[in-house]
């Protein structure tokens, strides 16, 4: 993983860890966390990642892919990653000029995720790609996934469309800024567990040093891991210009890779903090409720896995074993 300015970072952890309390984050369900959004664009975060000849602030996707990471490990209660690493992107390709505000991405129609409080939308057709502002499409039924995160029915009638990304394309583009927030978000169940086994006591002692809660932490840990450097890898590779068979097969990788992990550290998180982890009052659940929610937008694990290892497949039994053992192929950088 390429490294990202340390001042990048240092302002990204300072804005979340002000504004995305547990308060604030409870507060904001079912919408958008208007004072937040306002310091991100003010600070220029909301579009880095995003060439600055189509409204970005420019920086490279290694930069947006950090700060992606820290909006889902806040629990960040805004559509950044609809807006750079999806919106931005689709903007970029097409050639047109990303607008102002909050963006929810249409992928050909349907559930549209961020859509009710979206200032504008980012069109993805068959036909080709467009943006369109709030209030020229026609929206159906709304609703919020298991997160609290808005979403609403969008129909796609007729608009202004140009060459530019396929459906399939922007939804991998949607599925490699899920797993990023997914990998911010195992980091901190992880690390809030860590927390918690070292101050909660029973029979007189911390109960992390108890031996089996030290091999759930372990595992945990393991497994966040695993999960983020499967999206460091994609980020690199696409980074690095690779061609779209490449970029399909490490978006698969990454976000069946971070949708497993969930299963696995969700359940163990909320067995060692108890009936505590799943109050109000306590940041896990806003952690684990959105890693949940987000497993299954633009594709499962199951799904991506599925099509990982139909491309595989593709090219054939004798290309297997040395596809396996030199996968993903070194790219210049």
């Amino acid at each position: 993983m390429t490294a990202v300015d340390a001042l990048l970072l240092e302002t990204v952890e300072s804005i979340f860890g002000d504004l995305c309390t547990p308060e604030a984050v409870g507060a904001a369900e079912g919408g958008l966390d208007a004072r937040l959004w306002s310091a991100l664009t003010e600070s220029g975060l909301s579009t880095v990642g995003v060439a600055e000849s189509v409204g970005g602030s420019g920086g490279t996707l290694h930069d947006a892919a950090a700060i992606a990471k820290a909006a889902g490990r806040f629990a960040a209660p805004v559509p950044l990653t609809e807006t750079s690493v999806v919106g931005g992107w689709v903007c970029e390709q097409a050639g047109l000029q990303l607008p102002d505000g909050p963006v929810a991405v249409v992928l050909g129609g349907g559930r549209t995720y961020w859509a009710p409080v979206a200032a504008s939308f980012v069109v993805v057709t068959d036909r080709g790609v467009g943006v369109v502002p709030a209030g020229a499409l026609t929206v159906g039924a709304t609703g919020a996934n298991y997160a609290g995160e808005p979403w609403a029915e969008v129909t796609v009638g007729a608009a202004d469309l140009v060459a530019g990304p396929s459906v399939a394309e922007a939804a991998a583009r949607g599925a490699l800024a899920r797993a990023l927030l997914m990998a911010g978000a195992l980091q901190q169940a992880v690390e809030l567990s860590v927390l918690y086994a070292n101050e909660r006591e029973q029979f007189g002692k911390p109960i992390g040093k108890f031996q089996i809660l030290q091999h759930y932490l372990a595992e945990m840990a393991g497994e966040a891991v695993v999960a983020e450097a499967a999206c460091d890898n994609a980020v690199d590779v696409i980074a690095a210009g690779a061609d779209s068979a490449e970029v399909s097969q490490v978006i698969a990788a990454a976000k069946a890779t971070t949708g497993r992990a969930v299963g696995i550290i969700n359940r163990l998180a909320h067995q060692l903090h108890g009936a505590i982890g799943y109050t109000d009052e306590h940041r896990l659940q806003y952690t684990t409720r959105r890693l949940w929610a987000w497993r299954d937008e633009h594709g499962s694990e199951a799904q991506w896995a599925a099509e990982l290892g139909r491309s595989l497949a593709a090219a054939g039994g004798p290309a297997l074993w040395p596809t396996l053992v030199s996968w993903p192929r070194p790219l210049a950088v």
